[in-house]
């Protein structure tokens, strides 16, 4: 079986590759191949298989290269993303904490600090009240800063409720305070005891006086008891609608009903009102009137119940 047996011989030290090897048959069986038949270890299947392999390294190592440049630019990109969006909250809190810090600069300066403290307190608008004491009835309110006093504050120091309608404040900075009274307008008095009670259009008793001169307004005839009346209402109305040169000359007004209601002048004359209906233009004709005739006039009473029709006596 020896002979049967086909031997290579190995590569001799010193040769390359690229020379081409020879193959030795020691059987008879296999004819020898013609030397010029032989080929380059190089060429045809295992050449071809060498190349495909390198190639293949070489395509594996450049995908590895560029999928190792891929994966640093993300990295690098989602750094930079992430440190932008760490910057921008630092950013963020920075901003808020200093709007807080001017906010409470803000709210300290006005609201506590001593620049608006009340130094000094004016107040308008008194006429039943005494303008010096609703100043020291207020006095307790220096050194309070200007921005946390209210009007319903000022108000419940002054007290009055029955006189006043509402009080409103304003402020002159840096240091003054401004308190307007809004005052319940007398219309009438009417006669309780030896005094006479200052009463407004709503039958509120304002204050007292000694005499009737010392009012200023006309008396309303049927004693205190009259304010809850029906004919209290109308005559007031009437008294509301006068202007302020009539009203001074009136000295009592009377309403035997709510129809009747009759108005009495300094110089004893008297003026036949009738209802409250078209009290304006009673009040025109009326004037127009007492111009036409003269202060020296013997008339006595002006009857303007029927306005378009007045008549006298």
């Amino acid at each position: 079986m020896s002979d049967d047996r086909t031997q290579f011989s190995a590569l001799k030290d010193g040769e390359s590759l690229n020379e081409a090897p020879i193959v030795r048959i020691n059987s008879s069986k296999v004819k020898p191949i013609e030397e010029d038949s032989l080929v380059s270890a190089r060429s045809r299947r295992f050449a071809q298989w060498r190349s495909a392999r390198s190639a293949a390294k070489e395509s594996s190592s450049v995908g590895q290269q560029n999928s190792s440049d891929a994966i640093s630019v993300s990295s690098q990109s989602s750094s930079g993303v992430l440190s932008f969006s760490r910057e921008s909250v630092k950013r963020w809190i920075y901003t808020l904490l200093g709007l807080l810090v001017i906010a409470a600069i803000f709210v300290g300066i006005v609201f506590y600090s001593p620049l608006l403290a009340i130094k000094t307190i004016t107040v308008q608008g008194a006429s039943l009240l005494s303008t010096a004491s609703v100043e020291e009835k207020l006095r307790g309110l220096e050194g309070v800063p200007l921005t946390r006093v209210s009007d319903q504050e000022v108000a419940d120091l002054i007290g009055h409720q029955q006189v006043l309608r509402g009080v409103s404040i304003s402020a002159r900075a840096p240091h003054e305070l401004i308190v307007t009274l809004h005052e319940r307008i007398p219309v009438a008095a009417v006669r309780e005891g030896s005094e006479y009670v200052l009463v407004d259009s709503e039958g509120v008793m304002l204050s007292r006086v000694a005499s009737l001169e010392a009012s200023g307004v006309p008396l309303i005839a049927g004693g205190s008891a009259i304010v809850n009346t029906p004919q209290f209402k109308t005559v007031t109305r009437v008294l509301e609608s006068l202007p302020r040169d009539l009203l001074s000359m009136v000295t009592e007004a009377k309403a035997d009903s709510t129809s009747t209601i009759t108005l009495m002048m300094g110089d004893d004359r008297q003026v036949l009102w009738g209802t409250t209906a078209d009290s304006d233009l009673k009040a025109k004709v009326l004037i127009e009137l007492m111009k036409a005739l003269g202060e020296d006039s013997q008339i006595k009473v002006f009857d303007v119940s029927s306005p378009l029709v007045p008549t006298t006596r």
